[in-house]
């Protein structure tokens, strides 16, 4: 193994590490501060898994950790069985169809009436109106909803902060050369095209173009083009070919045959604008990531591109030392590399926020928006979704996270080591 590699690996653990501790920390500050907004008692703030390895206590009783494990994070509610916020079973139901045989009153979670109301501890009205499972249905959903929203306000933070202060070089959308044979030539584009619509969205830079065609493999793209003063209207299929990402990763993507003819117009960005155009990169990815799920479900897209936490770590080592590898002129400062590093890096972040925001959204029991999608039920409906019915999902769930995770996983290191064998010839 080369020095090169040694030294990647201790950088790729320390950034993805810190990258995602730092995007956890805004997620779960999302469900904490709208939940002390909201009156909810907060029990724990943790980042990480496991023993903590630092805790403390703030003044409104919420004990703070930094956890061994730092892999995710939580944030516990009064009334919670676990960090995933299921209801405690020993805090039942308050109803009139049905008391606990004690004859006790039940108070009322989001379990429906049971057998284990028989077990059920009374709280003070004071610990009623701070228990989390209390809260009318709206507050539990804006509670829940504020994780990913944090996702993604923290990308649009990221994105519109690099545009005001570096501001960004937009690379023309015109076509410079055509290659013989390709998908480009086939479709009758020629030098000096400007491509300013595909499938009716509008093309305002190369990377617009670029990011559409890479995930339409096989499908018949309308192109709207500019030619000599004029509009022409073409057709074109992408064909999947390997090429190198930015840090010179490997991967299979969409490819019509055209390069750019590398005119690039600066612009400089007013808050306003930063925050505007950010938040429409961040719909964008959003965009992109349904495009992809979808052509995944349909066969279009192979899974073995899916990744999860070594490939995240190697693109957060690769982002964090980008500044240092072959690509950056060898006339280029310590200063200018070190910049360039931390600029992908914190790039890589917002990316990464999109995608973990989003990921909670999905409709699954023990992510967010499975908690939404109990919620909505029980907003349309006027009950909460049935203690049996809850459980089971919650146990499905769990079992497509673990499966997931493993399968990302598997892929990561398959590919991991697939590309450490070609490397070594």
């Amino acid at each position: 193994m080369s020095l090169a590699a040694l030294f990647i690996v201790p950088v790729s653990v320390v950034s993805f590490l810190i990258l995602l501790s730092f995007i956890v920390f805004f997620h779960e500050y999302g469900h904490f501060s709208i939940a002390r907004l909201l009156g909810v008692r907060v029990d724990t703030f943790s980042i990480g898994f496991g023993k903590p390895l630092l805790q403390w206590i703030d003044r409104k009783g919420t004990q703070w950790r930094i956890a061994r494990i730092p892999l995710g994070g939580y944030v516990k509610f009064f009334g919670d069985l676990n960090p995933a916020s299921q209801p405690d079973p020993s805090l039942a139901n308050d109803s009139d169809e049905e008391q606990p045989a004690s004859g006790e009153r039940a108070v009322r979670t989001e379990f429906p009436t049971g057998p284990q109301d028989a077990l059920a501890q009374q709280l003070t009205p004071e610990e009623r109106a701070q228990c989390f499972h209390f809260k009318p249905v709206w507050a539990r959903a804006m509670v829940v909803a504020a994780g990913p929203i944090a996702n993604f306000i923290l990308a649009i933070a990221i994105f519109a902060g690099l545009l005001m202060v570096l501001g960004r070089g937009v690379l023309d959308p015109v076509v410079g050369e055509v290659d013989e044979n390709s998908a480009a030539a086939e479709a009758g584009l020629l030098p000096g095209d400007r491509i300013v619509q595909i499938n009716n969205r509008s093309i305002d830079d190369w990377r617009d173009l670029a990011g559409i065609i890479q995930l339409s493999t096989g499908e018949t793209l309308a192109l709207t083009v500019e030619r000599d003063g004029g509009t022409v209207e073409l057709t074109a299929v992408p064909r999947r070919q390997e090429r190198q990402d930015s840090f010179g990763n490997t991967v299979k993507v969409g490819i019509l045959g055209v390069r750019s003819t590398g005119d690039i117009d600066f612009r400089t960005y007013g808050p306003l604008q930063a925050v505007a155009t950010a938040s429409g990169e961040v719909v964008d990815i959003i965009r992109t990531t349904i495009h992809f799920l979808g052509r995944l479900i349909t066969g279009k897209e192979s899974a073995d591109q899916l990744g999860g936490p070594v490939k995240m770590a190697k693109y957060a080592g690769q982002a964090a030392s980008s500044g240092f590898g072959d690509r950056v002129s060898d006339e280029a400062t310590f200063g200018d590399r070190l910049r360039i590093s931390l600029i992908n890096w914190i790039n890589l972040a917002a990316f990464i926020s999109v995608s973990i925001g989003f990921l909670n959204l999905l409709p699954i029991p023990v992510l967010d928006g499975g908690h939404l999608m109990y919620y909505a039920y029980e907003a349309v409906v006027g009950r909460p979704v049935g203690v049996r019915v809850q459980t089971m999902g919650y146990q499905v769930g769990l079992l497509m996270l673990i499966s997931f995770m493993v399968f990302v996983t598997w892929n990561d290191v398959t590919g991991l080591l697939a590309a450490t064998f070609s490397a070594n010839g």
